[in-house]
């Protein structure tokens, strides 16, 4: 038991000396000192709040961020709830992005497996190859493959009626985040 004690004792040393030690080096520290490091520097935690969790496969990380970085200087949030907000409106933005991608993707789907169905053999005449003896896509395959997983994902019956569903409620949230916004930013306005 007394080793124990003896043991914490040592660690509570080393911790207050690690404390200590950092408490200093932040006195060192002066931060940005122009007007543009200091801007830079206050968007810090804006820049790190959404990232590509919510992407698809295909999709384009950099335009992605370049439309979260537009948004966020659009939008301008101020505070942590309004950046909550305004994260809200990205991601619902990006994903309404999204509908005419899959839309196209639907159709196209529909559009390659008739003609693969009813025209096999004028389909086999019409296909161009590579040096490589492959066949040239003519679509584009992310969109096609993004059409089909929505398509079987709605059993075939109603992908079209259920994706402008989709698109409807995603039109409705992200208006609403930004009647929130202008709301809150109405109320700090009266405050002051």
């Amino acid at each position: 038991m007394r080793w124990i004690n003896i043991i914490g004792d040592i660690m509570n040393i080393i911790s207050n000396k690690k404390l200590e030690a950092n408490r200093r080096n932040a006195l060192k520290s002066t931060g940005p000192k122009t007007k543009e490091g200091k801007l830079f520097a206050s968007q810090n935690a804006l820049k790190h709040g959404l990232n590509a969790k919510q992407l698809v496969i295909g999709e384009n990380l950099k335009e992605f961020e370049e439309y979260r970085d537009q948004m966020i200087a659009a939008l301008k949030p101020k505070g942590i709830l309004e950046e909550q907000i305004v994260f809200k409106i990205i991601d619902v933005g990006f994903r309404l992005r999204r509908i005419g991608i899959i839309e196209a993707g639907i159709y196209n789907q529909e559009i390659l497996h008739h003609e693969a169905d009813k025209y096999k053999n004028k389909m086999a005449e019409k296909i161009e190859l590579n040096e490589e003896g492959e066949p040239i896509q003519t679509s584009n395959l992310s969109i096609n493959l993004k059409g089909l997983a929505f398509a079987r994902d709605c059993k075939y019956g109603s992908s079209i009626l259920k994706l402008n569903t989709i698109e409807d409620k995603l039109m409705s949230k992200y208006y609403k985040q930004i009647e929130i916004l202008k709301t809150m930013r109405k109320e700090h306005d009266l405050e002051k």
